[in-house]
């Protein structure tokens, strides 16, 4: 995939960035990205929701930038995931904490942005975020809203949960049918403070299972598919399992066409590489979008024995593919091909053609040799091996040039079979047969200048014998 490339709005300019990775960690999402200059930026989302974009020397050590970047699953910029969040708005804007501020307040509830401010003390001081999400608590208590008050008590006991103020305060009496629910995590809190919920069962999911489950169904409900599917992928790089890959791979099928979802697939199988539906699943989709090397790496890297349809679509793949970029995996076919000699030896002969050339693009004689040795227990009488177990025969044999170079010939090795011809010509320079052969390979060659010479050589060769 291409690298993105966004921009953020600073004031009347725009600022070119590229996005390197994401971190998805709680209810945010943070961007790392650099401009033109290498200075680094962060873009926060609350959910999928842009926040601002913010430029960052380093960053604050046991900050919340530093922790989801720490904790958080990471994902490269070129991932889907990484894509879907920066289409939502561009340019991103560049604000100051003040614009920042004076846009929460106006965009969300004052539980919410007491939250989200916590997301920027490695960027603003930690006391002036503390004094302002203070602020709302305060404003609650006077208005008689005990439980609104408590609910920001417990963001600022997760903000600094050893200050003093903070500690005194959620234990007051008043607070105490409050902290029960709390402590014991009831129901009504998804619905009464579904931050906190969401908060606790994040960093309580590794030991329990069933509050993992409940997360992500709370997740999927909020139209949160990618904290869902983070979620889910983190699960299964602990532990395994069919049912959690099936459910992330429903979760996926829903939102992403197959050539995205093969790419978080991919992700996910750099991660977990022994997760075997992953691995059947991975297979099945580079069979259908005919990437051969793929399609080569994973059965030899997992001994997968292909069932008929698969066998058809590689054997397709194989007979129509170009080997001529020299790109594919030509040295990790043999057995394959060997198969195909028992069903479809002609087939298997065309395909096997086309191999041996690239080989001898990369490889002596000797490799193709040992490299060949599946398909001889398979079928002796292959063209190709015959033509292969001659050439190294004759190889070695300063007399046999011309055969060689023949054979040179047949696999369409120009070059090679010019180096022959023209060995045999120095070594009898009466035989026209050489001079013959140099002229038709440099014509086939595209220089024609050569191959007039050759063919004019050949011709006082021929009125000379004749004279």
């Amino acid at each position: 995939m291409e690298n993105l490339e966004c921009s953020i709005a600073d004031g009347k300019k725009n600022i070119t960035i590229h996005p390197q990775r994401m971190a998805v960690y709680l209810q945010s999402k943070i961007v790392e990205a650099v401009d033109n200059n290498r200075n680094v930026y962060y873009l926060f989302f609350f959910k999928n929701e842009f926040l601002a974009a913010l430029k960052a020397a380093s960053i604050r050590r046991r900050s919340y930038l530093e922790k989801a970047f720490k904790h958080g699953m990471m994902f490269p910029s070129t991932h889907p995931f990484c894509r879907t969040i920066l289409s939502s708005e561009t340019p991103f804007q560049k604000r100051s904490f003040n614009q920042l501020h004076g846009k929460l307040q106006k965009q969300y509830t004052p539980h919410q942005t007491a939250y989200i401010l916590t997301f920027f003390d490695a960027f603003i001081p930690k006391k002036k975020l503390f004094k302002d999400i203070q602020t709302y608590f305060y404003q609650y208590r006077r208005n008689g809203q005990l439980f609104a008050g408590y609910r920001i008590l417990w963001v600022l006991l997760d903000f600094t949960p050893n200050h003093s103020w903070v500690k005194q305060t959620v234990n007051d009496l008043e607070y105490a049918k409050f902290k029960t629910m709390y402590k014991e995590m009831a129901v009504e809190l998804w619905e009464k403070d579904p931050i906190h919920m969401e908060k606790a069962l994040y960093f309580k999911r590794k030991k329990n299972p069933e509050k993992a489950e409940a997360l992500i169904d709370f997740l999927i409900n909020e139209n949160r598919w990618i904290d869902a599917a983070a979620l889910l992928m983190n699960q299964l790089i602990r532990t395994s399992g069919i049912e959690k890959y099936n459910r992330l791979k429903q979760v996926l099928e829903t939102y992403y066409p197959k050539q995205d979802l093969l790419v978080v697939l991919e992700d996910l199988y750099q991660r977990s590489p022994s997760l075997e539906p992953l691995q059947k699943d991975l297979l099945h989709y580079y069979l259908t979008f005919q990437q051969l090397n793929h399609s080569i790496s994973i059965i030899n890297e997992h001994g997968f024995s292909l069932n008929e349809e698969q066998w058809t679509a590689f054997e397709n793949m194989l007979e129509t593919v170009s080997l001529d970029s020299g790109n594919t995996q030509v040295e990790k076919l043999n057995t394959y091909i060997a198969s195909l000699f028992k069903t479809q030896p002609d087939k298997a002969e065309i395909i096997l053609q086309k191999c041996v050339k690239q080989l001898m693009e990369r490889h002596d004689l000797s490799y193709i040799s040992k490299w060949l040795i599946p398909i001889k227990e398979i079928s002796s009488r292959s063209l190709v091996v015959k033509r292969i177990e001659q050439m190294k025969q004759l190889s070695d044999d300063p007399d046999k040039q011309q055969q060689l170079g023949e054979l040179y010939y047949q696999f369409d090795m120009l070059d090679q079979a010019i180096e022959c011809f023209s060995w045999e010509m120095e070594l009898d320079k009466s035989d026209p047969l050489p001079v013959r052969w140099l002229s038709k390979i440099y014509l086939e060659a595209g220089k024609e200048e050569e191959s007039k010479a050759y063919q004019q050589l050949f011709r006082n060769m021929q009125k000379k014998a004749n004279a």
